[in-house]
């Protein structure tokens, strides 16, 4: 176990963050050439807070996982790159699935050496993909996000875009719902152009998504009681994050699930808030639309985004991928690393999202939170890189 991370963790945070900034070898638990810290304190202003931070809250995780809990659940830190490999060597891993929000970006600001660290990764065979629970965009307008926020075009292909509107689509065909008298199956959204797009890509017949723009955001009890319901049944309502939910949307779903009790209720995921801005403010995310749905209607939503097994089955199932094989990066213990754990996988943590040192804290005091507890941990995704292997 490598019980020398704090004080090195100290020595970097004491050093000047400028451009001139030079370390040598072996000084820091980053990565250990002048190129590598080219890389990193270059990078725009939020991209360094973001490293900075990351590896200040490093600190923090190291005292916890040593003091506070027992060996058998102790996660592996990873303190240099070559630990990384080393861990990665020793276990076989072929697949890297990646979270994107929180992992490999924040917004529209990358996270540090997450672009060299994508390139790389593919450029020695590995098989990577980017598996996130925003149901707004398409595969398509993901990779697009991807090459733009981490400028690596040419490398990304949409099949390795994993996204929980993709899924949902995907989950609607494997049930074979049933169909009306004019071969349709009808699904009604609550969500984005996106995830409207990605239902119809998988053949359905698609009703709600985004209102008009002088569309009222309210109903009354009359206006319900009026309100002209399309005829014809549905076989599905899928929630995905809609920025624009109102009191209007909860009323026709609440009525469509009444009256449609053999509906599917399904939910892209169950996500509590995002985090957003220089700040890291939460952003409140889908699992509080699927809230509201499920009160409202007395309905459990299905969710297929992490960390649901419907997702890992269709992984490995589409994709060929071998559990034991694979690693799931993400910041969320809740979904990405419970995610990995519960489908066979190692998994790994970063600091640059939600997870904190107390959340960490919180679920090694808790026998019930093993799932939650990651195989490894590391500051930021820029502790992947080799920058010494020279194949960049």
């Amino acid at each position: 176990m490598l019980y020398y991370l704090p004080l090195l963790l100290l020595l970097e945070n004491s050093l000047a963050w400028s451009s001139k900034h030079q370390v040598s070898r072996g000084t820091m638990p980053l990565l250990s050439s002048s190129k590598s810290d080219e890389a990193l304190y270059t990078s725009a202003d939020i991209t360094d807070t973001i490293r900075k931070e990351s590896v200040m809250e490093m600190e923090k995780v190291t005292e916890v996982v040593n003091t506070s809990c027992s060996e058998s659940k102790r996660p592996l830190l990873i303190a240099t790159n070559d630990d990384f490999n080393s861990y990665i060597h020793n276990n076989s891993i072929e697949n890297f699935l990646f979270d994107c929000d929180g992992v490999l970006y924040r917004g529209t600001d990358a996270m540090p050496c997450a672009s060299q660290t994508i390139q790389q990764l593919i450029s020695r065979g590995k098989k990577v993909f980017f598996v996130t629970n925003n149901a707004a965009s398409t595969r398509m307008e993901l990779k697009t996000k991807l090459e733009k926020v981490l400028n690596c075009r040419g490398i990304l292909k949409e099949d390795m875009m994993i996204g929980s509107a993709y899924v949902a689509g995907q989950y609607l065909k494997s049930c074979k719902l049933t169909k009306d008298s004019d071969n349709k199956t009808r699904v009604h959204v609550i969500g984005t152009a996106g995830l409207c797009s990605e239902l119809q890509s998988a053949g359905f017949d698609i009703s709600g998504g985004q209102d008009p723009d002088d569309t009222p955001s309210g109903m009354s009890r009359d206006e319900l009681a009026a309100y002209p319901f399309p005829e014809g049944e549905i076989d599905a309502l899928v929630i995905g994050l809609d920025n624009d939910f109102n009191y209007r949307k909860l009323c026709i779903a609440t009525v469509l699930l009444q009256r449609n009790p053999d509906a599917l209720l399904v939910a892209t995921n169950l996500d509590a808030f995002d985090l957003v801005g220089f700040d890291a403010r939460h952003l409140p995310g889908n699992g509080a639309l699927v809230s509201a749905v499920e009160m409202a209607s007395g309905r459990t939503a299905i969710n297929v985004g992490k960390p649901s097994s419907t997702l890992s089955e269709l992984i490995m199932d589409v994709y060929g991928l071998k559990a034991e094989e694979t690693l799931m990066v993400g910041d969320r213990l809740d979904t990405d690393i419970t995610f990995g754990n519960d489908s066979g996988m190692k998994s790994a943590l970063v600091l640059t999202g939600c997870a904190t040192s107390s959340d960490i804290a919180s679920v090694m005091k808790d026998d019930e939170s093993s799932l939650m507890i990651p195989s490894i941990i590391f500051p930021h995704v820029g502790y992947m890189f080799d920058d010494a292997a020279g194949d960049n």
